[in-house]
């Protein structure tokens, strides 16, 4: 069952999906999705490099360019600092797959 994340706490979890190469595509959004709105939330803070949000003109879709995306310095630093609130926190992190 899906939960209910603040804000914060999904920025966490994008940052740290960035940041751990989880993407291995892009992505076609809705436009109503946590995932794009939160895209939307930070896309010009400067926490990302090569992170691109681009709408599909007649439609309720957006494609997130994710994969090439990387965390630049301001990007480790927020996230360094989410970590500390959200870093032990079962509900908001993922669980690392064993390779």
């Amino acid at each position: 069952m899906a939960e209910n994340v603040s804000t914060e706490q999904a920025v966490y979890q994008l940052l740290n999906d960035v940041n751990r190469n989880y993407f291995t595509s892009n992505r076609q959004l809705n436009k109503q999705s946590r995932l794009y709105q939160t895209i939307e939330c930070v896309h010009d803070k400067g926490w990302f490099q090569d992170l691109e949000l681009e709408e599909i003109q007649n439609y309720s879709l957006a494609t997130a360019t994710l994969k090439p995306a990387t965390l630049t310095a301001k990007g480790e630093k927020k996230l360094n600092e989410l970590k500390k609130i959200y870093g032990n926190d079962p509900d908001v992190n993922h669980k690392e797959e064993n390779n």
